[in-house]
């Protein structure tokens, strides 16, 4: 369940006063997907940034010259997902489904509610911004590594 308390056990909300978390959880909503069930695919248009309460998220991609989808990530509880396109209006760049567990569940944040939620709290926004960054480029650090093992696995 979508709560202020469990807002701020995940990094990106951690710094939320009462007041501001209370807001951000009237704004969400839950949604419960089935083991293998699409939350959202790729290249379909945005408008929701989601955040994992329960469950594993699996993210894919479908490889070049074949429809089989590659595994790119695996997240879990307190993990954000969505960000790229919820935030650059562009269409998914992979797809993210419900795995491993009978049963996941996310909060989703209309984009609208979310920017409008962030534009009246100007240093909440440099806040979540500042860690939403910080999580894009764990996350970019982490594709260059595997990046390089497997250029160096095809021997280039």
């Amino acid at each position: 369940m979508l709560t202020r308390d469990f807002l701020r056990s995940t990094p990106l909300f951690a710094a939320l006063g009462d007041a501001d978390a209370d807001a951000l959880v009237s704004l969400g909503r839950e949604e419960v997907y089935k083991k293998g069930q699409a939350i959202f695919r790729e290249r379909e248009l945005s408008g929701k940034l989601y955040l994992v309460v329960a469950g594993v998220v699996e993210i894919s991609k479908t490889s070049p010259g074949t429809e089989r989808p590659a595994s790119l990530a695996r997240l879990e509880r307190g993990d954000i997902l969505g960000e790229v396109s919820a935030f650059d209006g562009a269409p998914r760049t992979a797809t993210a489904s419900a795995a491993v567990t009978p049963e996941t569940r996310v909060a989703a944040w209309d984009m609208e509610d979310f920017h409008a939620f962030l534009s009246a709290r100007p240093a909440v926004a440099s806040d979540i911004l500042r860690r939403l960054v910080k999580t894009l480029g764990e996350r970019l650090r982490r594709t260059s590594e595997a990046v390089q093992v497997l250029i160096r696995a095809l021997g280039h």
